[in-house]
């Protein structure tokens, strides 16, 4: 289904522009510069790797780094599902790879996806002063990064909601797994590892919307970097909300149209987003299914050991 989609994707992109003029904006790109924009997306992996080995440390999940890092890997081809739902999968690839039970590790997943958001958003809103109104915009974005901050780790707020759940036929005797797995994420919101987390959080996705800022003053050279800061994060957010795979169609269409919009031509919004989203999504799980056969490996001969 995601490949399916994202060729949909794609032939749009090249639909909604004049073919003559998408092949004249492909010739101007340097492919020079795609090495340096894949680089970046390894950064955005490699701090986020860190950040993972750093959320099992605290759960005293013990798991070899090498399967850590395949875990992780195959983490990208679970992430291009609705709202990122399959992520959840390596929780269960950690138990399996011998990492201890799988709602343990749960929290770790549920802590990238908040930081990762919360980082992006501090993206959206040190890049949004540069647009009308957006010192207001960036107020707001700040704002809801602290509520969430709060409600996420605001114990007696939590133990109310719990206690309204316990009172439910169908959750009410999921609750105290519910309660395991939320003290296990305020562990991961402390106050330290929080900042930590959304430091990496923001200069992860701060390397790829310079990436994006690279490909873009192939076409626009006075492109300034803090809105192409916005303009990547805040298409990613969109993506994201959709809860379609891997934020297909939407992150495009968002990207595009934010491009046309500051003044770039159909032809070339398009092609940088072809040429953005392939260096970041498709890089992504081209990476994941280098990792799978690793992972695959190692499943099956602990199987056997079995």
């Amino acid at each position: 289904m995601p490949l399916g989609l994202g060729l949909l994707v794609v032939i749009g992109l090249v639909l909604t522009a004049s073919p003559r003029q998408l092949v004249a904006s492909f010739r101007r790109f340097d492919l020079r510069l795609l090495p340096f924009v894949l680089a970046l997306s390894l950064v955005n992996y490699g701090l986020r790797f860190v950040r993972w080995e750093a959320y099992l440390r605290k759960l005293g999940v013990r798991l070899a780094r090498g399967k850590s890092l395949a875990v992780f890997g195959v983490g990208f081809l679970l992430s291009v599902t609705p709202g990122k739902a399959g992520e959840l999968g390596k929780a269960w690839l950690v138990r399996e790879l011998g990492g201890g039970p799988a709602l343990r590790v749960v929290p770790a997943v549920l802590a990238e996806r908040v930081t990762d958001l919360l980082g992006v958003l501090l993206i959206i809103a040190f890049g949004a002063p540069v647009f009308a109104g957006g010192a207001w915009l960036a107020a707001v974005l700040l704002a809801a990064v602290a509520a969430v901050v709060l409600l996420l780790t605001w114990k007696h707020g939590a133990d109310f909601v719990f206690r309204l759940l316990a009172k439910l036929p169908l959750l009410g005797s999921r609750v105290p797994m519910l309660v395991d797995v939320f003290d296990r994420l305020r562990s991961l919101l402390s106050p330290g590892l929080l900042a930590a987390a959304l430091a990496l959080s923001a200069v992860a996705w701060g390397a790829e919307g310079v990436g994006f800022w690279l490909v873009v003053r192939e076409y626009a050279p006075r492109a300034s970097l803090l809105a192409a800061l916005f303009n990547y994060t805040g298409a990613t957010v969109v993506g994201s909300l959709s809860m379609l795979p891997g934020g297909l169609g939407a992150a495009e269409g968002s990207m595009a149209a934010l491009l046309h919009a500051q003044g770039l031509g159909t032809a070339d919004a398009n092609l940088i987003t072809l040429v953005v989203r392939g260096a970041t999504l498709w890089f992504a799980v081209g990476l994941g299914l280098l990792a799978l056969p690793f992972a695959a490996k190692w499943l099956a001969s602990r199987q056997t050991c079995e």
